[in-house]
């Protein structure tokens, strides 16, 4: 039986973790940190915290949610299927700013900054980041643990494969497929499809770097 029923758990005290307790306390949570920097570090921003990883994985069920916030996406899949395997329960936090249609679907452990928008028929995986201001039109697909970077503009019916990122400010015309684990740098203009495990720069983009 849950305790705390209207509390949330954050595991991570980096900058992603503010945003995160940001948009929670928007939703009503009372926020509460866990990072194995504690007791080094016991606040993150305003909010406390409340002690280490182990400590969460013991008392996670006090919480009606707990939510995964480090920014290195492949990081974010491991702990967020670990704490699924235990268990707890893996919230999405979508702030009220932004505009998503009700036809668009929204898997567990995602975030969805203020001012992002997501159109008909998109499909968002899990423990994806759709960072503030982002765009992205109608069926699209953005795969597991992809971070949309603020300002992205993402044209109807493209693939984001998994652990990708997006750059801030990139633009990504339609019905293109980009590959998993792509790096696309600040403002890239994506206009063709884009194969796995590269890095892709300029307008309009190209391949700087493979793996």
């Amino acid at each position: 039986m849950l305790t705390n029923p209207n509390t949330i758990a954050i595991l991570g005290t980096d900058d992603h973790g503010i945003v995160a307790a940001d948009i929670a306390e928007q939703n009503g949570y009372d926020v509460y940190f866990f990072d194995d920097k504690y007791p080094t570090v016991s606040k993150c921003g305003k909010w406390p915290v409340k002690g280490t990883e182990d400590d969460l994985k013991q008392h996670g069920h006090n919480y009606n949610a707990i939510f995964i916030a480090t920014s290195h996406n492949k990081i974010r899949k491991i702990k967020l299927k670990e704490f699924k395997q235990l268990g707890f329960n893996i919230t999405t936090l979508i702030s009220k700013d932004a505009t998503i249609s009700n036809y668009a679907e929204i898997a567990d452990g995602v975030m969805i900054v203020g001012n992002a928008c997501i159109n008909y028929g998109t499909v968002i995986g899990d423990g994806c980041i759709i960072n503030t201001g982002a765009n992205i039109d109608h069926g699209c697909t953005i795969a597991p643990y992809v971070h949309i970077s603020p300002g992205v503009n993402i044209a109807a019916e493209v693939k984001v494969g998994e652990y990708s990122w997006i750059g801030i400010g990139s633009t990504l015309i339609h019905q293109i497929s980009v590959g998993h684990t792509v790096i696309a740098g600040a403002g890239a203009v994506i206009l063709n499809d884009v194969p796995k495990e590269v890095t892709v720069v300029g307008c309009p983009a190209h391949i700087v770097r493979r793996k």
